[in-house]
Formats: structure tokens, C-alpha cells, sequence
């Protein structure tokens, strides 16, 4: 059983032991979310690169949401390994390909990734904090079916999101989680943990839980409405 971790650098490392957890599970499609504020993918990125090598060497694919992107992963990681935007289709999926990471996906790239996935076939391909869901304003009910319908194939191995009342965490193979911050006035400085979910909580699971617990409901918290849309419908 792992802890809730303290800092980016422990969740970065409980991420990649639960993706490779998972795989081992014989799950082939995975995505990690770590919803830390202003976070920037690429040096986590950059951690699942190096066990990706471990695991993989060079016959391994880091994909991104376009070529900018690609060639900012390849100045900075300095790594010998390929890396390419969604946009190349299927130059971007090889037959001696292993595995496959992509790193911070936008929702305008849905139909692309969704393509990549299934040229993929049964080998592993992870998705690092996408960001598919972002992009409600002007998508039919039609085209998010579609999209919650190709997210719905994945499994969320890792994800953590702070709270302004504690945190939502799951790293497979535990349950989703949901803690809460110490009392004002307690000498315990460490979160505890209120209640176990065999599913992610939704909205509604949340405000239930802390309006039983701390009297406040979690739905003045705008910022807690707007990580529960993904993948939560």
C-alpha cells in the first residue's frame, strides 16, 4: 500500500510504478493524470522516458500533440529515442514499436489519437495528463459520445487532484481515495484519509462526502467542478 505522496516528485514515481503495475496486469491502455496546478508535463514526461528505456531500449514511440511539441521533448530530454507528433499518423506507430507514451494531448487531437490507439493494436500505449475534455464549447453531443465512448477503453491507473479540503488519489491497484486536510486547530499535520471508492467519485459522491464530514459542501469549490467533469460522465 503506497501513501498519499507529498510532493511531484513522489507522485511522478508512484505514476510509473502503477502504469507498469498495470501493465503487468495486462492492461494495454492506460492514461496517468497528475492535476497539479500550472504543472508542466514534459520533465514528467521525461521521468516515464527513462523507464520507458528500461523497460522498452529504444524500440519505444514518445508521441505529442504536434511537431513543436515532438522537437521541444527531443532538445530537452536528450534522449536517443524518436519522437513525433500525432499529426504523422501512422509514421508515427512502427511495427517494431513496443510501447507507446503520449504526453499532454489536447481535445483537438481526439480523432487523431483515437487512430494512433487502434494502429497500436494490443501494445501498450499510455496517455500523461491529456487533456481531452477541455473543449465543451462548439462539440455536438455526437463528437463527445464518440470521445467519452474512446476514453471509456482506457484505464486511469494514476491520478491525483489537491483539493482545497484535502485530495482525490488513485495508484493502481488501490481504490480511488479521498482525504482530507488536518483540523485547523489539531497537532496532526498529515491529511487523513475519509473514504474509499471502488469507482472515481463523482461530483455528487464528493459533495456528499464532505458535507458529512466537514459541514461544507465541495460544490463552492470551483476548481473542484472542473477536474470531476473528465472522464466522470
Amino acid at each position: 500500500m503506497s501513501n498519499l505522496p507529498d510532493t511531484l516528485e513522489e507522485a511522478t514515481s508512484q505514476a510509473i510504478a502503477a502504469t507498469f503495475a498495470a501493465i503487468d496486469a495486462g492492461y494495454k491502455r492506460l492514461i496517468v493524470d497528475i492535476r497539479f496546478p500550472e504543472l508542466n508535463a514534459l520533465p514528467v514526461g521525461y521521468e516515464f522516458a527513462l523507464k520507458f528505456g528500461q523497460v522498452y531500449g529504444n524500440t519505444w514511440q514518445a508521441l505529442f500533440s504536434d511537431a513543436g511539441s515532438a522537437a521541444l521533448a527531443k532538445r530537452d530530454w536528450r534522449l536517443e529515442i524518436s519522437t513525433r507528433g500525432v499529426n504523422e499518423g501512422r509514421a508515427a506507430i512502427k511495427p517494431e514499436d513496443q510501447a507507446f507514451l503520449l504526453v499532454a494531448p489536447s481535445s483537438i487531437e481526439v480523432a487523431q489519437i483515437e487512430k494512433l490507439v487502434e494502429l497500436s493494436g494490443d501494445r501498450p500505449f499510455v496517455m500523461l495528463n491529456p487533456r481531452l475534455e477541455n473543449s465543451e464549447v462548439g462539440i455536438g453531443l455526437s463528437a463527445r459520445r464518440l470521445r467519452d465512448r474512446f476514453l471509456s477503453t482506457f484505464e486511469l491507473c494514476y491520478y491525483i487532484q489537491p483539493l482545497s479540503q484535502g485530495a482525490l488519489w488513485r495508484d493502481y491497484p488501490q481504490n480511488w481515495q479521498v482525504w482530507q486536510n488536518p483540523e485547523a486547530d489539531s497537532d496532526d499535520l498529515k491529511m487523513s484519509l475519509l473514504q474509499e471508492f471502488l469507482q472515481k467519485p463523482t461530483s455528487e459522491d464528493l459533495d456528499r462526502l464532505f458535507q458529512k464530514t466537514t459541514g461544507k459542501s465541495a460544490s463552492f469549490l470551483s476548481q473542484l467542478q472542473q477536474f470531476l467533469n473528465a472522464l466522470s460522465r
